[in-house]
C-alpha cells in the first residue's frame, strides 16, 4: 500500500504544504499523507480461487433492505479457508453476485437508495493503529438481478487532493481555526501540552482518516485532521474535529466534494470493541439536558451500563457505577474513527487507574 508512516521523510510532490495559500484567504493549507492513488484491491491468487470454486460460503449480515429485496454479505471463510479479509456478496431477490476483490477487513457499510436505483457499499482501503481509510463503491442491478459496479470507486488519494487545495488553518497558541477557502468551520483547542511545539513546516495533514457516512440522502465523507508535532512520531487526533463533506456525482463518474462542516454531538453512537469486533462501547446525547448516557462493556470482564457523560474540553467526562456498586469515572477520547475510554477514578482492583480501553466507531 502507498502509506508513508510519519517516522519517515515526507517526499510527496503533489500534496500542498502549509505555506500554500487557499482561494479567497490567506490560510495555509493542510498537507497530505498519501503520496499518490493506492493499488486496486487484488484478492490473492489462492483466496480468488477459493472463493470461485467454493461449495458453502461462511457470511457475516452487513444490511438487508426487505423494501427492495436487496442484501449484502461479507467473505469470512470459504469451505474451510480463510478469505482474509476479501470478498463481498450482494443478492437481489434469489440472485447472489460474488465481488472477490472487495475488502472487508473493517465491517462495511451498505445502503440501497432506491430512487437512484444504486447501492452504495464502503470497503476498506488502509487500516492499522489510528489509520481508518475507505473506498465507495457505487453498485447497481442488471434486468436478471445480477449486480455490477456501475463506475470506479472513490479513490482516497483523488479526495485527499480536493481537500488540500481547501482546507485551510490557522493556529493561534493552543487554538486551530479550519476553513473551507474564506469560511470558518470549526475551532477547537490543542490539549496534548505534553507533545511539545507543533512542526513548524507541516504541523496538520489529512489522509489516514477518510471514512463514508451512508446515513443521508447522499453519500458523504467523513475526515479527521492529523496534527504533527515538531518531535516527530504518528499523527495525533485526540482533539481534533471530524469534518463532514458531502459528495456529488458527475455523469462521466468524477466525484466532487460539497461544503466542509463541523460534525456534531462528535460522541454520539456505537463503538465496536477492539477485541471481538462487538458493539460495546454506547453513547447518546441527551437533547434535554445537553449531556450523554454511557454504556461501556469491557470484553470478557464487566458492563457498566448507567453512565452519564459531560463534554469537557475535547474530552468526554463519564462516571457510572461499577460491579461492585462504587462510583468510577474516567474520559473518552476520540482519535478520528477510534474512542479511547481511560479510567481514572477506579477502587476496583480489576479496573485500576490508567486503564485504556480502544472502540471503533460503528457506522451502520
Amino acid at each position: 500500500m502507498r502509506y508513508l508512516s510519519l517516522s519517515m521523510v515526507f517526499t510527496a510532490a503533489v500534496v500542498c504544504f502549509s505555506g500554500c495559500k487557499s482561494a479567497g484567504a490567506e490560510w495555509p493549507l493542510v498537507a497530505g499523507v498519501l503520496d499518490g492513488p493506492l493499488p486496486a484491491d487484488t484478492a490473492p491468487a489462492h483466496v480468488l480461487a477459493a472463493i470461485q470454486n467454493a461449495e458453502r460460503f461462511h457470511e457475516h449480515d452487513i444490511m438487508s433492505d426487505t423494501l427492495s429485496n436487496v442484501a449484502v454479505f461479507s467473505l469470512d471463510e470459504v469451505d474451510t479457508t480463510s478469505t482474509e479479509g476479501y470478498g463481498m456478496v450482494v443478492m437481489r431477490g434469489a440472485i447472489s453476485t460474488t465481488f472477490p476483490h472487495i475488502r472487508n477487513v473493517r465491517p462495511p457499510l451498505a445502503r440501497y437508495d432506491g430512487k437512484a436505483q444504486t447501492l452504495w457499499l464502503t470497503s476498506s482501503a488502509m487500516e492499522g493503529t489510528g489509520v481508518a481509510v475507505e473506498r465507495l463503491y457505487a453498485i447497481r442491478f442488471r434486468d436478471n438481478d445480477s449486480a455490477y459496479i456501475a463506475h470506479a470507486p472513490a479513490q482516497p488519494y483523488d479526495l485527499q487532493q480536493q481537500l488540500c487545495k481547501r482546507l485551510g488553518y490557522a493556529v493561534n497558541g493552543a487554538r486551530m481555526t479550519f476553513y473551507d477557502g474564506s469560511d470558518s468551520i470549526v475551532t477547537v483547542t490543542d490539549t496534548l501540552t505534553d507533545m511539545g511545539p507543533l512542526d513548524k513546516e507541516h504541523p496538520l495533514w489529512i489522509g489516514e482518516q477518510m471514512v463514508f457516512d451512508l446515513s443521508g440522502d447522499t453519500p458523504s465523507l467523513l475526515v479527521t485532521p492529523g496534527v504533527k508535532y515538531a518531535a516527530g512520531g504518528a499523527l495525533a487526533y485526540d482533539c481534533m474535529p471530524t469534518l463532514r463533506a458531502p459528495l456529488t456525482f458527475g455523469a462521466d463518474g468524477t466525484i466532487s466534494l460539497g461544503r466542509l462542516s463541523a460534525v456534531e454531538h462528535p460522541f454520539e453512537g456505537d463503538y465496536l470493541d477492539e477485541d471481538n469486533n462487538e458493539p460495546n462501547l454506547h453513547i447518546y446525547y441527551d437533547r434535554s439536558d445537553g449531556s450523554y448516557s454511557v454504556e461501556i462493556g469491557i470484553f470478557r470482564l464487566t458492563l457498566l451500563d448507567d453512565g452519564i457523560g459531560t463534554v469537557d474540553g475535547d474530552n468526554l467526562r463519564f462516571t457510572a457505577t461499577d460491579a461492585a456498586g462504587n462510583p468510577i469515572s474516567g474520559i473518552i477520547s476520540l482519535q478520528g474513527d477510534t474512542a479511547v475510554v481511560k479510567f481514572t477514578g477506579s477502587r476496583w482492583d480489576l479496573l485500576p487507574n490508567g486503564s485504556e480501553f480502544r472502540y471503533f466507531r460503528d457506522r451502520h
